[in-house]
């Protein structure tokens, strides 16, 4: 007990200390973290109380001032007569502004330059909404304002197109002869500048002429006619160009010069203003009519072609049935006639083309040299090209490539190519035998020299098989020596004679078309040539091998070491 008593008595003790040293430590960390933040509470008091004796005294004396000023005010209000009010009131304001001047002069230094900004920003403002334009005075009328003198040139071109007389311009200096026109330079408001078209409307309302509200149709730019309505005049081009639309809903269809409808003051007069079918019969008019040629003697098409600066081509598309033969007198077109209008229709068309196959060889070992087989043959794929087709008069003028989709993706060839090379037991060489045998793999001879049995004929050589199949096996020059026909030789079929000096000469018949060599080259002993097949007369594939010498059929089996 005594022990227990004692710990927990010095525990007690620890928790005080702490609790005491602890309470002094957190108010000297406060003290230094509280000490720069009255420092600068202090500084700031001092500067805003010297701010406020030095800047703001004025104001306050002013404010005083002002007090007083009302408080006089208010008296001087109820002591001025009616009789004497307008005498009175001077003589209370001059004594108001010699008394309380101070005030007056504090509020004028802030008013003015308030003031003065006021003045300033709307002055910005007036300015930034106008600008210096040419007033024109037509016949000293004001017509308008425009950006510059070839504005109003613009207007009085088209001013001429529509009143289609000369009597306002000289053609010597462009300058009018019974208008007055004078320019003067003035600033006006940006919405107060006026277009060609608006100057040439005033042109013509100043005119002698008689006008009327109307719609113009220009034509790239050149004045065609004027209707009453814009609204018949624009169902006029939609039939137009309604006789060049089709059912495919991808088509475009429209007209290739830029049409403008202006409306505006023209000339009240029939050559100006038209009705819808005269329009209509303009548009699908020709505005430059088919050019002819009578043939004079001497004349040839090319002559003829480059008199007129055309190419031969160019010279038959217009006369499809134009010859050399040609008649005096007869007519030939030189030039076709062009439509007031050209029709362009795009429309997107889908063709189809095939993919080539790549071809990948690959080496092996299981076939000789010179041989080669197909594992997988090859096969083109296909695939839809979009062309984005445009065009002009039903003649197609351009084509872009829009985009490809693959159909069927191609099949690779893949080929395997011999790397095995000859040798003497390949080529089976025996015992007694100058040449090599000429079939490798093919080592039955199916077939003898001489007449055959079953009275089938002689036989000029010997026919050499595979068990299981000859055909695709390689066939070698028998010996060194010179090609001297490659190629198909009538029953033989694909046939390869070689020259070997001394007048002896191999041939090898029935082969495939796939020969290796060709006349005049050079072939050494065991070269492949070709490959056994069944082409010419034949029941099977097999390779009839036959030697001549010196022109002679000999039996080729002694060369081979046969008996």
């Amino acid at each position: 007990m005594f022990v227990l008593e004692a710990v927990y008595n010095y525990i007690c003790y620890i928790g005080i200390q702490t609790m005491r040293y602890g309470k002094r430590c957190y108010k000297w960390l406060f003290s230094l973290l509280t000490k720069p933040v009255h420092i600068i509470s202090a500084f700031l008091k001092m500067v805003v109380t010297a701010a406020d004796e030095r800047l703001l005294s004025r104001f306050h004396r002013s404010a005083e001032e002002f007090k007083s000023l009302f408080k006089d005010a208010r008296q001087v209000r109820k002591s001025i007569s009616r009789k004497n009010f307008f005498k009175s009131l001077g003589k209370y304001i001059k004594t108001a502004f010699s008394r309380y001047k101070g005030a007056f002069v504090y509020v004028l230094n802030f008013a003015m330059p308030v003031l003065s900004l006021i003045i300033l920003v709307n002055v910005i403002l007036a300015w930034s909404e106008a600008t210096f334009a040419l007033e024109i005075s037509y016949n000293d009328n004001v017509i308008g304002y425009v950006e510059s003198e070839a504005v109003y040139k613009a207007a009085k071109d088209l001013a001429y197109e529509r009143l289609d007389s000369v009597s306002y311009y000289t053609s010597a200096n462009d300058e009018q002869t019974e208008a007055t026109v004078e320019y003067k330079i003035t600033a006006v408001k940006l919405s107060q500048i006026n277009d060609a078209y608006e100057i040439c409307d005033n042109i013509i309302k100043y005119s002698d002429s008689d006008f009327t509200q109307a719609c113009g149709i220009y034509i790239d730019g050149e004045f065609i006619c004027a209707l009453k309505n814009e609204t018949d005049a624009m169902s006029v081009f939609d039939s137009v160009l309604s006789q060049y639309e089709t059912d495919e809903e991808d088509a475009v269809v429209s007209f290739v010069q830029e049409i403008e409808y202006v409306q505006g003051l023209y000339p009240d007069n029939e050559n100006t203003v038209k009705d819808a079918q005269y329009l209509y019969n303009k548009l699908t008019s020709l505005s430059t009519e088919p050019s002819y040629y009578s043939v004079q003697d001497g004349d040839t098409v090319s002559k003829i072609a480059s008199q007129f600066g055309m190419t031969m081509s160019e010279l038959s598309e217009l006369n499809p049935d134009l010859t050399d033969n040609l008649s005096i007198g007869q007519v030939i077109t030189v030039s076709k006639g062009v439509s007031y209008l050209k029709v362009q229709t795009t429309k997107t068309e889908y063709t189809k083309e095939e993919i080539a196959y790549e071809t990948v060889k690959v080496n092996t070992s299981s076939l000789y040299v010179g041989d080669s087989k197909t594992v997988t043959e090859g096969k083109n794929g296909l695939e839809q090209v979009a062309m984005l087709v445009t065009y002009i008069d039903g003649e197609a003028v351009s084509a872009k490539e829009v985009s490809r989709t693959v159909i069927t993706e191609p099949v690779t060839e893949q080929i395997q190519v011999g790397t095995k090379k000859f040798s003497n037991s390949d080529t089976l060489s025996s015992t007694g035998g100058v040449l090599c045998w000429p079939a490798v793999g093919a080592t039955i001879v199916s077939s003898n020299y001489g007449y055959r049995d079953f009275g089938n004929g002689w036989h000029s050589g010997i026919d050499l098989i595979r068990s299981g199949g000859s055909k695709g096996c390689t066939v070698v020059a028998a010996e060194s020596g010179t090609v001297t026909f490659a190629g198909w030789y009538g029953s033989g079929g694909y046939t390869v004679m070689i020259d070997h000096g001394n007048g002896m000469v191999t041939q090898y018949l029935h082969m495939q078309s796939s020969l290796k060599v060709s006349v005049g080259q050079t072939v050494s002993r065991g070269q492949p040539i070709g490959l056994i097949g069944d082409t010419g007369y034949v029941t099977g594939a097999h390779l009839h091998f036959g030697i001549k010498i010196n022109g002679k059929e000999v039996n080729p089996a002694p060369y081979l070491g046969l008996s």
